[in-house]
């Protein structure tokens, strides 16, 4: 088991339009030599605008982004709502259960608009498409939600203040992530505290407020994955901690399609995506190939042979790159 801290990506507010338009309009496919692509999930595909959630999946009972499902139940009756939300909303300050659908980010992941939010009172589900069936999935961000967020920082008329009235208290809220694989769940699992008052120092306790990458790779081949939380604060009905995770930005790998196999000589191949030390590619044809910010600034540009090739990215600003070969051939990259 793993535990992960914050990894922190900025991007400027004033460049927010231009790079929810590029998510929502660039289907990117990072190509392997194993015949198997990288999709993104990143919930664009909704059109949401700032302030605006959708946790009303029907008829279609889930959420579909990339080569991932997100099951939804919603009762009209009762509009009430399990599973996964789909969000835009963007309120960072105001606590209580009528936020429920905030990032405490107020956007998605690497400046996107858009992300999800999962209510986990019950363990919930990511299930993967058939293209993405059996493959290892790469990983995505999480972060918490404002509700969550303010909810342990400050307690609430259900749930405590993490620390207690001394801050000396030993609390936690854990997500685990397990893997299903042949419909069967497998034990290995990963640890993404979301908030940690055990240490010995106070000073050193952390609520989760920045999105944070989490490697999914070493869960190996998977058919879905099941997400649950603990809490130190539980009562006699369970939790009392807010139960509510963000995701974003959902890397899986898929299976090529053989139209998309006879393509692959087209493409660049990178890896690995993130990367934070040394990117290596593969470039189909000769000429130059540029790495620029999502504000347009080259970071980096060489004339390359065709062949494998290496840069170093140690020390660059962390966050979302565009490269692009010969002005066409077009992918994204993120250093953190």
């Amino acid at each position: 088991m793993e535990s992960f801290f914050v990894t922190r990506l900025s991007v400027k507010i004033m460049i927010k339009t231009f790079i929810n338009t590029f998510f929502a309009l660039l289907s990117v496919v990072i190509c392997s030599p194993s015949g198997y692509a990288q999709t993104m999930a990143g919930f664009e595909n909704f059109g949401l605008k700032p302030g605006e959630h959708l946790n009303n999946a029907s008829p279609e009972k889930g959420f579909r982004s990339g080569s991932i499902e997100l099951p939804n139940f919603y009762d009209t009756a009762f509009n009430f709502w399990s599973g996964w939300a789909v969000s835009a909303d963007t309120d960072t300050s105001t606590p209580g259960f009528l936020n429920q659908y905030s990032s405490i980010a107020g956007e998605g992941a690497l400046g996107t608009s858009t992300y999800c939010i999962g209510y986990i009172y019950d363990p919930i589900i990511v299930r993967l498409q058939p293209n993405a069936v059996g493959k290892p999935m790469i990983g995505m961000y999480v972060n918490n939600s404002t509700y969550t967020y303010l909810s342990v920082r400050d307690g609430d008329s259900f749930a405590k203040k993490f620390g207690g009235e001394t801050g000396l208290d030993p609390d936690f809220l854990l997500l685990t992530i397990k893997k299903y694989s042949g419909g069967a769940m497998d034990d290995d699992s990963i640890n993404i505290y979301l908030a940690d008052y055990r240490f010995p120092q106070s000073k050193k306790d952390y609520i989760l407020s920045d999105w944070t990458y989490v490697d999914l790779s070493k869960l190996g081949g998977v058919d879905s994955l099941e997400l649950r939380m603990t809490s130190s604060d539980v009562g006699i009905f369970g939790m009392n901690t807010p139960a509510y995770v963000c995701i974003d930005q959902v890397s899986t790998d898929n299976l090529l399609s053989a139209s998309s196999l006879d393509r692959r000589g087209l493409e660049l191949v990178i890896s690995p995506n993130p990367v934070s030390e040394t990117l290596y590619i593969d470039v189909p044809v000769k000429g130059v190939c540029t790495i620029s910010s999502m504000q347009g600034v080259q970071q980096w540009s060489r004339k390359l042979e065709v062949g494998h090739h290496q840069v170093e990215v140690t020390g660059w600003p962390k966050g979302m790159y565009v490269m692009t070969l010969n002005g066409g051939h077009t992918t994204k990259i993120i250093v953190e």
